[in-house]
């Protein structure tokens, strides 16, 4: 992969309109398993906003101004944002880039940090997607998060969210935590779904980096549930969720068929985003980057970026790499002919010959041209998808 600075980026690596990323590192507390870019330090709140101003300015001058489709606020936590720092980031967006075509705008949020004149205004600004961090409905489970809310504030939240005029509403459930079990999952799917999501997002608890509960753990404070016990629950969702009515479109994610996340299918489908704010990824055409994970040094400019331009080779990957996660899979013919046409059909066909023990041990199953993982195969995703990385 070749690294060059992002000057080399231009707006020819653009296709089709954007996906727009905003960053908010902010949070009230930090959960005990969160390894993300956030911080408590309400000092640097002007600062930040202000740079994340600034790159709105400076991207949208340097690509000339260009469509968004789909516009997403993550962190952190984008809801303990006041009205007021919400708006501006909004009319600057809007002053910057061209909103136009504009098919959804989703802000994350945290059950405990958000009330009804929040929501309502949120809405007034033109959000219409909503992604709540509820985690579970187990206040002794949501103790070991380090959470900030209780069961009641996450099943309120959602009900505010509704009055509001969200229509589309998502919660995160996860999957893994110390203490859980089976037919409590199954119990909070079913109660979000009840109290109005039309979309859930699960997620394995991931201790792989450094963090008060990995610490905890290896204390032997708290036990995580057993890889078997973790696989029965996913086995167990994949039956639940679409009884329930949500249909699941890629490893993780179900929804209500047509409220599937557009803005997080354009990673899956390899099209443009734009991330901006500390940690923020992105991808223009073959060039993908990321913004400096250290906050001060991002808030002064003096964090370090590089950008990176795939070479034939890893590019082909991305395909199945990221295309295998949805439930529709790839299209294998139309790879092999990319592949043709790049003169990197040797590539492929190694990849066949690693992926025939695959689909003769039923982890992944073919139709016509359409390659996809089983239901087995998506609990065996992160070995199968290695090696394309």
């Amino acid at each position: 992969m070749s690294s060059q600075g992002p000057d080399a980026l231009d707006r020819e690596a653009l296709s089709g309109p954007l996906g727009l990323y905003l960053h908010i590192p902010f949070c009230k507390d930090r959960c005990t398993y969160c390894s993300f870019t956030t911080t408590r330090d309400w000092a640097l709140m002007d600062a930040v906003l202000e740079r994340l101003q600034r790159d709105l300015d400076t991207w949208g001058e340097r690509l000339g101004r260009p469509g968004v489709d789909t516009l997403y606020l993550g962190g952190g936590t984008p809801s303990v944002l006041s009205l007021e720092h919400l708006s501006q980031l909004v009319a600057r967006a809007r002053r910057t880039f061209d909103l136009g075509p504009l098919a959804e705008a989703t802000l994350e949020a945290n059950p405990g940090t958000v009330d009804p004149a929040w929501l309502r205004g949120a809405r007034d600004l033109g959000f219409d997607r909503i992604s709540l961090g509820v985690q579970a409905l187990d206040d002794t489970l949501l103790g070991h998060l380090g959470r900030i809310h209780g069961s009641q504030e996450a099943l309120e939240a959602i009900r505010m969210a509704g009055e509001a005029g969200f229509r589309r509403i998502s919660a995160d459930l996860m999957v893994g935590i110390p203490g859980q079990k089976l037919d409590r999952v199954l119990a909070d799917a079913r109660t979000l779904v009840a109290a109005g999501c039309t979309h859930l997002s699960i997620y394995l608890l991931d201790l792989d980096k450094a963090c008060p509960l990995k610490a905890q753990v290896e204390a032997g404070r708290l036990s995580l549930p057993s890889e078997d016990e973790v696989a029965d629950v996913f086995e167990a969702l994949q039956v639940e969720l679409p009884a329930l009515g949500l249909a699941p479109y890629e490893i993780s994610n179900y929804a209500v068929p047509g409220q599937e996340s557009r803005h997080n299918n354009r990673y899956w489908e390899r099209r443009p985003y734009l991330g901006l704010g500390p940690g923020a990824a992105s991808h223009l055409g073959a060039w993908r980057w990321t913004e400096s994970h250290v906050l001060p040094a991002w808030v002064e400019g003096r964090g370090v970026r590089e950008a990176d331009e795939l070479d034939a080779t890893e590019d082909l990957a991305e395909i199945p790499l990221l295309g295998l996660r949805r439930h529709v899979g790839i299209d294998w013919e139309a790879l092999r002919a990319t592949a043709t046409v790049r003169n990197l059909l040797p590539l492929v066909d190694g990849w066949e010959r690693q992926l025939a023990p695959l689909l003769k041990g039923g982890l992944l199953e073919r139709e016509g041209p359409v390659l996809r993982l089983t239901s087995r195969g998506m609990l065996l995703s992160n070995g199968i998808l290695q090696m394309f990385a």
